[in-house]
Parts: C-alpha cells; sequence; structure tokens
C-alpha cells in the first residue's frame, strides 16, 4: 500500500513538472511579450498558473486512483504495463496539445479553445494556410518534448512500480476514497466558485493571464461549455428583412436632453444585487422595503420602466458594463475570446484619465467575472481579500455596510477624477447579513425582503455621509439593479415582472432633478444614455439606446432559459424556444411588435456568434 501511495504521489510531481515545462515553453515560444514582463509578472504565472495544472492533474489522479483500485490485487506486470501506457497516451495527446497551442497563440492571440474544432468541417482550407515546413518542425519538436518525458518517466517514476506486490480487498475503499478527494483539486478550492479561466488572472498585462491557463484544462473547458455557447437558435424572419428592422429600431436621429452641470463629472455606479421593482413603491412595489431608495426616487432622475437584460448577475455585469444584451443559455462573460471584443464604459473613462476601480465584496473569480474586469479596464479591483478576516462572515463574503464605507474612503481619498463600480452582495440567497432582520419570518421571501432591507440601509448611511463631502458636488451616482427577482410573490421565470429593476441618477453632478423618464429602457441603454451625457460618440455600443434622446424607439428585450422578451412602452412579446412557440403578447399592434422582437433577435445573434 504504502509504494502505491508513493507512486501516486510521485506521479503528481511528475505532471506538475510538465505542465510547468509546458507554461516555460509557451513563453519561450512567445519570447517577444515574454521579454516586456516584469519578475513579478514571471512570478505571478508560474504560482497562479500552479493552480491551475493541479487542478487538471486533479483529473488525471481521479482516474489513476481508480486504475489503483482495480489493480488491488495484480501482478505488478500487469500494474506497470497499465500505466506505462496510461501515460504514453497522455503524454502523446498533451504534448501535441501543448506545441499546436504556442503556434495557435501567435498568430491568433488567444489560448486553445474549442475554437479549432470548427475547422474540423474543411479540413483542407484549414491546412492550406499552415506552411509544410512548419508542421514538420512542430512534430520533430512534439516528438522530442515527448521522448524527454517519457524516458523521463521511465527512469524516475515507472521503476517505483516494480516494488508493488499484490495488495489485499481493503485497498479497493483506500483509492475509491482517494480518487473521490480529487474533487478538490478539480474544483482549485473549498468555496462555492469552481475552477474558470478568471481564477488565474492576476494582472492588466492579458498576455500574464494567458500565459498563467493551462492549455489542457482551458481546452476542456472551452470544449464542454462549446455546445451551448454556440447553439444558434433558427431565423424566425428572413435575414434582410430583420436586419433592416433591427437597425431602424436602433436609429437616433433626436436631440439629447442634457442632464449635469458639465461633461466631466465623477461617477460611481452601485449595482444592486437583485433589487427587483416589486419591493420599490415608487415603481409600484411594495411599501417599506427600501425607504431610502424610495426617497431617493423623489430626488434624483428616476427611470421608471426599466428591464433587466438577463436573469443572473453575470449577464447583468456584461448588460451593464458593455450595453450587450444577455444571452440565454449561457453567459458571454464566461467565454474571454468572446467578452474581450465588447467595449465597456470603464474603458472609455480609463482612455479619458480616470482611475477606474471595481469593488466587490465576494469572490470575483465567480463566474469568470475577474477575467471580464480586467479586460474593461478596471484598473484596481477590491475584493474579498481586501478585508480583514473578521468581515468576512457570510457565504458569499463582506456584508455590504463594509464595502459601502471602504468605497467612501476611497472616494474621500481619491486624486484626479474617478469611475467606481460597486456590486453589493448581502440580497443574494442565503440572505444572510450582520443586523437583526427586519421582517418576522424564516421563508425565503421574507429573508429576501429583510436582506434587501438591510442593503437599503446601507445605501442610506453613505448617501448621508456622501453628501457632506466635497467631492460629491461634482459626482453622479447610478444606481441599478443587475437582475430582478422571483421574490416577491415567486414569479415565473419569463413574466416582465420577473426582470422590472430601477435605474436612478443621483449626485451633485446633476444640473435637474425630481424627473421621471417613462419610457422603455434596458441595462444595456445605460452606456449610450451616460457617456452621451460626456459628449462622447457611442457607436462601438450596437444595442445601447440613449433614454434621454427624444428621436429613440422605446423598448428591451431579455432572456430566460430558451426564450425571450420583447417589451415596448405599450406592448409585451414573450416567445419559448424549445417549443417555438409565444408564452405571452398582449398590447397594441401586437403583430409589428412580433415582426421587431424576431428582428432584433436575429440581428443580435447574428452579430452575438460573430464575435
Amino acid at each position: 500500500m504504502r509504494i502505491r501511495l508513493i507512486f501516486i504521489l510521485k506521479y503528481f510531481f511528475f505532471w506538475l513538472l510538465f505542465f510547468t515545462f509546458a507554461r516555460l515553453f509557451f513563453m519561450i515560444y512567445e519570447f517577444e511579450q515574454t521579454s516586456q514582463i516584469s519578475a513579478g509578472e514571471w512570478f505571478g504565472i508560474f504560482a497562479r498558473g500552479a493552480w491551475m495544472d493541479v487542478s487538471m492533474i486533479g483529473y488525471i489522479l481521479l482516474l489513476s486512483s481508480l486504475m489503483m483500485a482495480l489493480h488491488f490485487y495484480s501482478k505488478k506486470e500487469w500494474i506497470i504495463s497499465t500505466f506505462k501506457y496510461y501515460t504514453i497516451v497522455l503524454l502523446a495527446i498533451f504534448t501535441f496539445i501543448v506545441v499546436v497551442d504556442a503556434e495557435l497563440y501567435r498568430n491568433w492571440g488567444f489560448r486553445i479553445d474549442a475554437t479549432p474544432f470548427l475547422y474540423l468541417k474543411t479540413p483542407g482550407e484549414a491546412f492550406a494556410s499552415i506552411k509544410p515546413l512548419l508542421i514538420i518542425l512542430l512534430t520533430v519538436l512534439a516528438i522530442i518534448i515527448f521522448l524527454c518525458f517519457f524516458v523521463f518517466y521511465r527512469k524516475k517514476i515507472l521503476h517505483n512500480n516494480s516494488q508493488i506486490k499484490k495488495g489485499a480487498w481493503w485497498y479497493i475503499p483506500v483509492f475509491l476514497f482517494l480518487s473521490t478527494t480529487m474533487i478538490i483539486p478539480i474544483r482549485g478550492s473549498f468555496g462555492i466558485a469552481p475552477m474558470n479561466p478568471g481564477k488565474v488572472y492576476f494582472s492588466q498585462n492579458m498576455y500574464c493571464n494567458h500565459a498563467a491557463l493551462n492549455s489542457l484544462w482551458n481546452l476542456m473547458y472551452s470544449v464542454s461549455k462549446s455546445s451551448s455557447m454556440y447553439k444558434k437558435y433558427p431565423d424566425y424572419i428572413e435575414k434582410a428583412k430583420g436586419e433592416k428592422i433591427a437597425t431602424e429600431l436602433l436609429l437616433d436621429n433626436g436631440s439629447n436632453l442634457k442632464v449635469l452641470k458639465n461633461n466631466r463629472p465623477n461617477v460611481v455606479i452601485i449595482l444592486l444585487e437583485s433589487f427587483t421593482s416589486k419591493m420599490i413603491e415608487p415603481l409600484g412595489g411594495l411599501p417599506k422595503i427600501t425607504p431610502n431608495l424610495n426617497g431617493f426616487c423623489k430626488q434624483g432622475i428616476l427611470f421608471s420602466r426599466m428591464f433587466a437584460s438577463g436573469d443572473r448577475s453575470d449577464k447583468g455585469i456584461v448588460a451593464t458594463i458593455s450595453g450587450f444584451p444577455a444571452q440565454s443559455t449561457n453567459s458571454i462573460i464566461k467565454y474571454p475570446l468572446k467578452s474581450q471584443k465588447l467595449p465597456t464604459i470603464s474603458d472609455v473613462f480609463d482612455s479619458l484619465g480616470y482611475h477606474t476601480t471595481f469593488y466587490y465584496g465576494g469572490n470575483p473569480d465567480f463566474a469568470n467575472i475577474r477575467s471580464y474586469l480586467f479586460s474593461s479596464k478596471f484598473r484596481k479591483i477590491i475584493t474579498e481579500d481586501d478585508f480583514p478576516k473578521s468581515y468576512r462572515n457570510s457565504k458569499w463574503g463582506v456584508h455590504d455596510e463594509y464595502v459601502f464605507n471602504r468605497l467612501l474612503a476611497d472616494c474621500d481619498s481619491a486624486k484626479g477624477k474617478f469611475f467606481k463600480m460597486y456590486f453589493t452582495l448581502t440580497s443574494h440567497e442565503p440572505f444572510e447579513m450582520p443586523a437583526k432582520p427586519k421582517f418576522k419570518g424564516g421563508d425565503e421571501q421574507t429573508k429576501f425582503l429583510s436582506a434587501a432591507c438591510y442593503t437599503d440601509s446601507c445605501l442610506g448611511a453613505f448617501f448621508k455621509e456622501a453628501r457632506t463631502r466635497e467631492w460629491y458636488k461634482n459626482t453622479l451616482f447610478v444606481l441599478i439593479a443587475d437582475h430582478g427577482h422571483r421574490f416577491p410573490g415567486s414569479d415565473a421565470n419569463y413574466v416582465l415582472s420577473k426582470f422590472k429593476i430601477p435605474m436612478l441618477w443621483l449626485g451633485g453632478a446633476l444640473s435637474t432633478d425630481s424627473l421621471n423618464i417613462k419610457t422603455t429602457g434596458s441595462q444595456v441603454d445605460l452606456a449610450s444614455t451616460l457617456l452621451n451625457q460626456l459628449d462622447i460618440r457611442t457607436n462601438k455600443f450596437k444595442f445601447s439606446k440613449n433614454l434621454l434622446s427624444n428621436g429613440h424607439k422605446p423598448f428591451a428585450y431579455y432572456v430566460f432559459n430558451d426564450g425571450f422578451g420583447f417589451v415596448t412602452d405599450s406592448t409585451s412579446v414573450i416567445y419559448d424556444h424549445t417549443s417555438r412557440k409565444f408564452i405571452d403578447r398582449e398590447g397594441v399592434h401586437i403583430d409589428n411588435v412580433t415582426e421587431e422582437a424576431f428582428s432584433f433577435f436575429s440581428y443580435y445573434q447574428d452579430i452575438f456568434l460573430k464575435l
């Protein structure tokens, strides 16, 4: 037993050495970019990369432990032979991928993922772009690497097997247990966020983040997600006609209502977790849930008919920052190759010389948010790791009041103009909070309302202090939800009320207040609406409308699982892709709005798939 366990341990280090070499090989192959990084970034690449390497090795050792369990009473020859051929197969596949990945990155600028599989339908055209000599050189290189590591395996690892003797029946539960423990390295932590590409992202230099990725793990991850990511729905309308209608929907030849005192204010976006309109009284919601926000609605510019683009935080973040509509069954944020091509509000502010910071009291590795934030030019990301451990007394991380205090302190100490975005978390399940619940009851809905009330109290305390500061006079605050919620009322996943959210502008930078914008809009419209106030062109934000223009077409598009909704000021259309039927259609000019809905969906889908 001892010898077998030692072999598994040595096998772990063998693969750790291989993946470390693979990362070094990649960086040497990409020497031009590698030569420009600092010593600290070198360390970060290998330290963060080792985390993902261990996750990949977890898959290898899971099967290795199962094989040891099956060979509990086998002769040493059987065990030696099994692991020899197992290693040969893995080494051959892994070496091939490592070498191909280095060359693909040199040409494409991203680590190997499911993209090459798109070209298997036309292998002739794919190989036509590769020089025969290069294929030969890469093949020779792969063979050399393979042979070096296999010889090392035979001399340093395999010989240990020669001492293995027949085992006993109780070896089976031991190695089965060992295989189940591999879920820990595979997940990458004991936390709620499993291993994903964002976990190894650590730098503003995207090459460093890419170099930290394990190419094998990244390929597996991409392939596992590719079927749902590239799912294409039917064309519900003729393409040319749909594109014409959709582009007309997005046209705006009107004039912009200016609501700011100047076009270079500080900007703070507060993204409120799950803040549905159903609990905000001025928006027709329940009374006494959000008393502070209720009062704010009478003081600033209220956009009273806003809808979330999707039903999850990862979708809401992209919709808000990039002005890009959410996807139905997945989220573009999980696929850096696509999400990094999107424009972002933070990138615009960064280019204007603003200091850009993102605040989140939890773990931004969840749903691959970190990689998106880095590519969005947030120069600083404040997470749970920036707070004392005593503050991390929630499953999700640090409660809202502590992060609000940090945000206030950072605004106080800011030098120069700033753009900040804070994503709250206490009103997320399981609705834990450091204060006594406002409402009595142990049911989930009551807990949610109490948690929302707590966040509202934090919001009130923050603004009470902020209004006493000098910087408040030139600061615009945008309060908007990441998505709605089924509570209160347990809405079905597709209904309008589940997606209706608040958007409120506050702050001393406003030249007007007590204004209610009643036209229909969406999260994605924040980008154009905000940037137009700064006299900045918004052509890159293709799907974002200026809600303060008198020339835009009022509508909102949102998605739920395998379906979408399309809403105007007077009509709504809700469609299910799976059944290819309307769930609901009501209002005026229904046929015209239905045609607009299918046109927008078709136009958006084509652009998304081409990213």
